[in-house]
């Protein structure tokens, strides 16, 4: 099991950009361990719902991801970006249980609240390693500090880690 000052010693090694410039440096990402999964939320059809004059409704969609995972894992910190019409994160293998439990009643809520389709998954970073990809992260500028951390992920086709 992954103890919080383990998950807290990985997120205190994590790079942050000193300019939003450096957004694209992959020198700048840390890997993330391969004992960590990504989870991943998508609005289906959010062109066509925004198109319709659902953007709010997108938006909640969305960020209704990170809020649920958030209080699942009684606020610890993770990396997670928001994307306007979903949501991704990395967590600990041991803390993805909660995390998929958040999603799979995010994904209820969104239909019952907003009528639209939430697609959620989950992926080990060790699958998309064998895959042949790498995922890493870094921290943004304005919240480097904050006990709130967004991160961004960067999967990239390369050599793997070894």
């Amino acid at each position: 099991m992954t103890d919080g000052s383990s998950v807290d010693r990985f997120l205190a090694t994590v790079p942050s950009f000193a300019r939003f410039g450096q957004i694209l440096d992959p020198q700048l990402y840390a890997a993330l361990p391969d004992d960590w999964v990504i989870g991943l939320a998508d609005v289906v059809s959010s062109t066509q719902a925004i198109e319709a004059g659902h953007y709010k409704n997108v938006n909640m969609a969305g960020a209704a991801v990170i809020a649920a995972v958030s209080n699942a894992l009684g606020n610890a910190p993770y990396p997670f970006v928001f994307g306007g019409d979903g949501a991704s994160f990395a967590l600990p293998s041991d803390r993805a249980a909660a995390a998929r439990q958040a999603l799979a009643c995010t994904a209820a809520f969104v239909v019952e609240v907003y009528g639209l389709e939430l697609r959620v998954a989950e992926v080990p970073v060790a699958a998309i390693r064998a895959a042949g990809f790498d995922i890493r992260v870094a921290a943004l500028p304005p919240l480097a500090t904050s006990t709130t951390r967004c991160f961004l992920a960067a999967a990239s086709p390369g050599p793997r880690r070894g």
